[in-house]
């Protein structure tokens, strides 16, 4: 410590003599491993041992230093100490440094104590004291830039064994030209990309991608490791978006391995573009894209932990600081927003379905929300900052779900519930119900017209968006008086409470029947799928019985039947969970007790849906442990019950009136079992298929 102090105040102390300089090849020096290396010609012995190729790439070439007096150079050492230490008792006269060389951007400006650091489309933001003090000491933005990779390559020889091979880095790039798709198939999965994902995420540039994808496509080998990312996450999420059918019609190969042909490439480039440690704003959009597409083949709670990874990246890059106060161009500082304000929404909806409060965010977030602006409107040469729209543009998705979110928190830190999540605050007795449908009402009007009033349900999109708005604001009703906000266990609710309930259960089951199959909005299924309104189907089930209108039963049962249905068939590789055997009694307890209903007032019940009829045929196994269990039932909308496929609940370890007796209760007390199955919902898949198959 002496010695680096007298360095720092003193740096008159000279340096032994120059020892002859040594060689370290790549592998050896991102191992942090003694090379030994001698010349350019002879590999090292740990490259031998390993069997790689051995890599040396000289230093870059030490920067000129000014010479200086002895005092001039201790008073600025001196200066430097005082600031390091917060002893600075001047701190008008701290000088900003401003380093330049060639092209190159080491500082494009400060706001409050941070430092944004760029070079080449790279950033890093700096808000810790130790290191904004010795930011303005480096030499070159490179050095905190680097992000270890190199432009080694080898063949890619074998496939990604290690379950986290997303996370890890290469020494060497891994040549992924055979994983790409034809340049025929690279252009469908693109225009699937553009109609079916973009418009309701909005993290990229469309026309700018567009065109390096063009450019990618005439020669894969000069790709850079950013756009290769982006390229393979672009080929998952196109493909997820798109219907098992369409994908073995358009491409000639089944969806399942076209998927995990192009998940294993973009594994391998995040691996090449050393994810972890990047400081591209390129690599953060492709991993985003990733995220929402292991929503279909992981579950929640790892996704939710790479959420994690990905706000910490993004801070790590300086997203979550707004551009415009650190001298970032108009096209930067825009995206940079659709990319932090997307990336939020992505944290808190994982967070959500693992059942957990959103994680704090730090203090320091100045970011401004997106423009509502087309892509159109924007090109990365602008100057001026683009004219916000009037009415309704393709970011009207995105910022109808930002308005919603918006009134969710600043409603949420009012009750001082943000500890438990924003929801927390709408079943809570804390707050009255009138004050509750006050604010909800409210909420209603302002997306009315702020947004609603202005959609063309014409459009896929303005449909999409205005069945978004409708569904969260019945949620937020059905919240508001659901009985989890009494807390006496034994209260029972009023049946007016019960039809409010009930009523705004049927609307969002209704659009969530409606986006599976309408034609419009089908496309956008991969995005709704994931939000299934369990809360309003347990409990249109079990208050089915509190109903007097006959055709009002026969439209949900034939709902229950149709949403139900898609979501067991985007969960057949998962088997069945407690959530689905809990629901699974449910619906055969309800259905028998309205074939009783309808025999006593002499009424012809409804068809019996396709997915209900299969249920029946297995209830008689209910309690028999000994049968062998099978998958799920993946059932059609106009199967005849005969033909649908059974499943069986023998395996279960528990009785239906032995364990499941809050099936068709209302009371708190029966909705916290519910809320038990709900919240080990996500948690209880045992295969996890997030990285390779």
């Amino acid at each position: 410590m002496a010695s680096l102090y007298n360095s720092l105040i003193g740096g008159a102390t000279e340096s032994p003599s120059k020892q002859p300089a040594s060689f370290a090849c790549v592998v050896c020096h991102n191992r942090k491993v003694k090379c030994d290396k001698q010349d350019h010609c002879t590999p090292c012995s740990n490259c031998v041992k390993a069997d790689v190729e051995c890599i040396y790439r000289a230093p870059p070439p030490r920067r000129k230093r000014n010479r200086e007096t002895n005092g001039s150079v201790s008073q600025e050492r001196g200066k430097y100490l005082r600031r390091s230490t917060g002893f600075d008792q001047n701190p008008s006269a701290r000088q900003h440094h401003h380093h330049a060389e060639g092209d190159q951007r080491t500082e494009s400006g400060k706001s409050g104590s941070g430092r944004m650091i760029m070079k080449d489309g790279n950033s890093i933001y700096l808000d810790n004291n130790l290191w904004t003090s010795v930011s303005n000491e480096l030499p070159n933005a490179a050095d905190v830039l680097d992000d270890g990779s190199d432009n080694g390559t080898d063949n890619f020889a074998q496939d990604v064994s290690d379950d986290y091979a997303i996370l890890s880095t290469s020494a060497t790039k891994k040549v992924l030209t055979e994983l790409h798709p034809s340049p025929l198939d690279i252009f469908k999965l693109w225009q699937a990309f553009l109609e079916n994902v973009n418009p309701l995420i909005k993290i990229i540039h469309a026309p700018t991608v567009q065109q390096q994808i063009l450019d990618a496509m005439s020669d894969f080998l000069k790709l850079s490791r950013e756009i290769e990312a982006l390229m393979f996450a672009i080929y998952c999420i196109a493909l997820v978006s798109l219907q098992a059918e369409d994908v073995e019609k358009s491409f000639g190969e089944s969806k399942k391995a076209l998927l995990s042909k192009c998940r294993r490439g973009a594994q391998l480039a995040f691996k090449n573009a050393s994810l972890l440690r990047t400081s591209n704003p390129v690599v953060l959009q492709a991993f985003m894209l990733y995220l929402l597409c292991m929503r279909s083949f992981s579950d929640p709670h790892t996704v939710w932990t790479l959420c994690g990874i990905a706000v910490r990246i993004a801070q790590r890059i300086g997203i979550h600081r707004d551009g415009s106060a650190h001298g970032l161009s108009v096209f930067e500082t825009e995206m940079r927003r659709r990319i932090w304000f997307q990336l939020m929404i992505i944290d808190a909806t994982s967070a959500q379905f693992c059942g957990v409060a959103s994680t704090p965010l730090p203090t320091t977030i100045d970011v401004q929300p997106p423009m509502n602006a087309n892509d159109s409107d924007l090109d990365p040469r602008m100057t001026e900052p683009a004219c916000e729209k009037p009415g309704p543009t393709e970011m009207i998705f995105v910022l109808a779900r930002r308005a919603f979110g918006k009134w969710l928190l600043r409603l949420s830190d009012q009750m001082e519930s943000s500890n438990t999540g924003p929801w927390a605050f709408l079943s809570s007795s804390s707050m009255s119900l009138k004050d509750k449908d006050k604010t909800i009402d409210e909420l209603e009007e302002h997306m009315e017209d702020t947004c609603l009033r202005h959609c063309d349900k014409s459009i896929p999109l303005h449909m999409a968006t205005t069945m978004m708005v409708r569904s969260a604001i019945y949620y937020t009703r059905m919240m508001a008086h659901h009985p989890r906000q009494y807390q006496d266990p034994n209260m029972r609710i009023s049946q007016a409470e019960k039809n409010i309930i009930f009523e705004n259960s049927l609307k969002m089951i209704q659009y969530a029947d409606y986006a599976q199959k309408n034609p419009v909005v089908r496309k956008y299924s991969w995005h709704t799928i994931n939000f299934m309104p369990w809360d309003a189907m347990i409990f249109m089930l079990s208050g089915m019985r509190h109903r007097t209108d006959p055709e009002e039963k026969s439209e949900v049962w034939q709902l229950i039947g149709n949403v139900y249905s898609e979501h067991i068939k985007t969960m057949s590789e998962k088997g069945p969970t407690p959530l689905h055997m809990a629901i699974q009694h449910l619906i055969v307890k309800a259905w028998r007790t309205y074939i009783e209903e309808c025999n006593l007032n002499h009424r012809t019940p409804t068809p019996c849906p396709t997915i209900v009829a299969s249920l029946l045929a297995n209830a008689a196994g209910i309690s028999s442990p000994q049968q062998e269990d099978e998958n799920f039932p993946t059932a059609k909308r106009d199967d005849k019950p005969q033909d649908q496929p059974r499943y069986d609940h023998s395996t279960s370890q528990f009785g239906l009136d032995e364990n499941f007796g809050f099936l068709l209760g209302d009371s708190p007390q029966d909705w916290n079992d519910w809320d038990n199955l709900l919240s080990n919902f996500q948690g209880s898949f045992t295969d996890d298929a997030t990285y390779l198959p």
